[in-house]
């Protein structure tokens, strides 16, 4: 079972104990309209990795390596994806990626990638040849990621 369809299941499980309520309303016509989220990066403004920065300063650069990465390979490894980002100045340390195969042998359908940066973490998910990516606090266990990672010993 992928992560996303444990999820999934476990999502739905908790949702048939939950309590009926009200039906979510129907907003109205008058209704002010949530502005369009604007790109972070100003145009023409390439990011750079600041060294010692927060996971929030180095959000735009983690996602720009993720992205000349796929423009390369739009299928790419677990260890080419961390080997990217320590090329990138980032600290092998701090990451966390998940398999790029199954347990059967077959292609992950996407691998999550993750750097501690104090007390936040960056996340990023790579599939179908795309990245997203975002910065989060860290976990209560002090991880980024829930589940099996790999050990990154190469």
């Amino acid at each position: 079972m992928t992560l996303a369809a444990g999820i999934l299941v476990g999502g739905l499980a908790l949702a048939g104990c939950a309590a009926e309520r009200d039906p979510i309303p129907t907003p109205s016509s008058d209704a002010p309209v949530d502005p369009v989220e604007q790109p972070r990066v100003t145009p023409g403004v390439v990011p750079e990795f600041v060294e010692g920065g927060t996971a929030a300063e180095n959000l735009d650069y983690f996602a720009l390596r993720l992205d000349a990465l796929l423009a390369q390979n739009a299928s790419p490894s677990s260890r080419e994806l961390v080997d990217e980002l320590v090329s990138s100045g980032f600290d092998r340390a701090a990451m966390e990626v998940t398999a790029d195969t199954t347990p059967t042998g077959m292609q992950a359908d996407s691998i999550l990638v993750a750097v501690r940066v104090g007390e936040d973490c960056l996340l990023g998910q790579v599939a179908d040849g795309a990245a997203v990516a975002d910065d989060a606090a860290a976990l209560s266990t002090g991880r980024c990621l829930v589940g099996r990672t790999l050990s990154l010993d190469w």
